[in-house]
């Protein structure tokens, strides 16, 4: 989410604490950071292994406690829960402590939490109360997680190395999803779903063993100036004032509720309409997200930043139109909308790889969890009322016309970012928009913060 054209505004070296030799992550490109490959590799397998815990979960209910529909909406429900509820919160928890300890409390917790199920269910003391309790503790160390994440990565690799770090870590997301439900099928068939459920655990300790082998001192956070509620509300206040973050939020949040309508008639479409495996064209379209996150590094450096967030933005918008308007033989449609997912899903990987980055760059480091965590909670707003949207239009119209809501949607899409100073942006360490009144309310009370800073995605 990020390009070019006017005064250049610094977008680096907003952190509230003052820059040290300590405090520089090490620079010469990510092949020689030691701490991100270790990191790297442990976080892509515990994806893999949470990859193969979101469809053993619901197995388990279904196979082991004889679970309804409204038994596995409760379960993913309280799995999502923590991300509207604790979001905010636990994003004050994150900017006034340090994040490497918390990452690791927080995987070592969920390998806990999901080791527990098949010792449960083993011993015949498994039931649905357990499950929901279990998924609700998982869904919470999963929000503190996700915070941590992108606070902690610029603490050991260099701001010039952050957009493909992002890529990488995105990459390993993308081939999680294509391998996930084959590797869940395989293993399903030699294991139970439960016994799966210890391998994700197992691959939770996995990455934390990569944590823990982490050598790069993480520095103590900023001073802290005002309350728990105080923090928030700057929090918030960073993410509303900064052009940049308010557009690419807005932008989000309606991707995800076009998205949250479109997965649901898509799949309806494709097998009650066109009778397709529906397996084989997630799976293949998954294909697109690997493809576009590994292509978004290679793409910032040929096209300026804006120009490459439009770019991804269109990739989404015009395809998830095109799905609902194409027409022909049944197995030309099955193709075509399965090369347009493609796209879609690349687009969208490109468009989150950017997003990630931008924003790791614009705040700063003693806003970062509450940004983060206000963001992530405004964006899984867009999915649970794209549910509720999806719930009401789903009873007054078919799937092919719910794929149209949705592409209306995902064009909207477009508005925030084409009226901001996202267009404008060339590169991730400059901007030229206008100064719009976007520092931070710790820096108005005073709060220790670097000498010269700028108005971050003003």
């Amino acid at each position: 989410m990020r390009n070019h054209l006017e005064p250049e505004v610094s977008l680096m070296g907003n952190d509230m604490t003052m820059p040290s030799a300590t405090q520089s992550p090490p620079r010469g490109g990510l092949r020689r950071n030691r701490d991100f490959h270790i990191f790297w590799i442990g976080e892509t397998i515990s994806l893999f292994g949470a990859e193969v815990s979101l469809l053993a979960l619901p197995l388990t209910a279904l196979v082991v406690l004889g679970a309804d529909a409204a038994d596995l909406g409760l379960l993913r429900f309280v799995e999502y829960l923590p991300f509207l509820a604790l979001a905010l919160p636990l994003g004050v928890l994150v900017d006034r402590s340090r994040r490497h300890p918390l990452l690791v409390i927080a995987n070592s917790a969920r390998a806990l939490l999901v080791g527990v199920i098949p010792v449960l269910a083993a011993l015949g003391w498994l039931s649905m109360s357990w499950l929901v309790v279990l998924a609700l503790g998982i869904g919470t160390f999963t929000v503190l997680f996700d915070l941590c994440l992108p606070a902690y990565l610029p603490k050991f690799v260099a701001s010039e190395d952050l957009l493909s770090a992002n890529g990488r870590v995105s990459m390993s997301q993308a081939a999680a999803e294509v391998a996930g439900p084959g590797l869940f099928g395989l293993l399903v068939q030699w294991l139970t779903a439960p016994l799966c459920l210890a391998l994700n655990a197992g691959s939770y300790l996995v990455s934390v063993l990569s944590l823990l082998l982490i050598k790069r001192p993480e520095p103590a956070p900023a001073r802290v100036v005002g309350t728990p509620w105080q923090d928030l509300y700057d929090g918030l206040r960073f993410l509303v004032r900064s052009r940049l973050m308010r557009a690419v939020t807005l932008a989000g949040s309606l991707y995800n509720l076009a998205w949250a309508l479109f997965q649901t008639a898509f799949l309806v479409y494709m097998n009650k309409i066109l009778g397709f495996n529906v397996g084989i064209v997630l799976a293949v379209g998954a294909a697109g997200g690997l493809a576009g996150a590994a292509c978004a590094p290679w793409l910032t450096r040929r096209l300026p930043v804006g120009v490459t967030y439009l770019a991804a933005a269109a990739a989404i918008a015009v395809p998830a139109l095109l799905i609902p308007a194409v027409t022909g033989p049944r197995t030309t449609l099955a193709l075509v909308d399965t090369a347009l997912l493609v796209l879609m899903n690349g687009g969208l990987a490109v468009f989150s790889v950017l997003t990630a980055t931008l924003r790791q760059s614009v705040t700063p480091d003693g806003l970062m969890g509450r940004v983060v965590a206000g963001y992530r909670a405004l964006v899984f707003g867009g999915i649970s009322l794209g549910g509720l949207i999806t719930a009401w239009l789903g009873s007054l119209a078919g799937p092919r016309a719910l794929l149209w809501v949705a592409g209306l949607f995902f064009l909207s899409a477009l508005a925030p970012i084409l009226l901001s100073p996202v267009p404008r942006l060339r590169g991730f360490g400059t901007a030229d928009s206008p100064s719009s009144g976007t520092g931070s309310a710790e820096e108005e009370r005073g709060a220790e913060r670097s000498p010269d800073p700028e108005e971050a995605g003003s």
